[in-house]
């Protein structure tokens, strides 16, 4: 077989790995976030949903969020090293459609529900407000993974709204069992 045919073949079997994966990780629930930061120096806003955000460690406290490296998202967040999770409740559904479609970047911060923490914005209604400055970083195929240490977290111990997950490609409610 020829180098050419090999590579075709491993091409198509990283397809279909791929693609399996893919319906392997619309059954792993998860949090429903928006990522926001602001170009530096009191710049233009930015941000996006995510679903793809962990924590790191509690020594030090840090996150880490992977964001494809082909959003404008992506690049604020390397020229401003700051960016807040901003972990979504069942009741604010409204705004995934929001900062999903690119078309609507115009809008995304409009209303008094935005507040502003050095600069970075942050949803005021959210679960959980979690602001970080990116401390490490790696870039791995389409996206680049930020390790944001934790400087202050809002609305964690209010117990306010129940979180918005992500599961089969459609919104989830995130709860106890019991």
């Amino acid at each position: 077989m020829s180098d050419e045919g090999t590579r075709d073949t491993d091409l198509d079997r990283q397809a279909a790995i791929a693609a399996k994966l893919k319906l392997a990780m619309r059954r792993l629930p998860g949090p429903v976030s928006l990522i926001t930061t602001c170009e530096p120096g009191g710049g233009e806003p930015a941000g996006m949903v995510a679903s793809a955000v962990i924590p790191v460690s509690m020594e030090p406290p840090s996150m880490l969020v992977a964001i494809n490296q082909s959003t404008a998202t992506h690049g604020v967040v390397s020229r401003s090293q700051r960016f807040c999770i901003n972990l979504l409740g069942t009741e604010q559904t409204n705004f995934v459609g929001l900062f999903a479609n690119h078309t609507m970047r115009d809008r995304r911060f409009e209303g008094e529900q935005w507040g502003y923490a050095e600069g970075v914005p942050f949803l005021k209604g959210a679960c959980s407000n979690i602001f970080c400055r990116v401390s490490e970083k790696l870039a791995f195929g389409t996206h680049e993974l930020f390790v944001g240490e934790v400087e202050e977290v809002t609305g964690a111990d209010t117990g306010q709204g129940e979180p918005l997950g992500w599961i089969e490609g459609d919104f989830a409610r995130l709860g106890r069992l019991a």
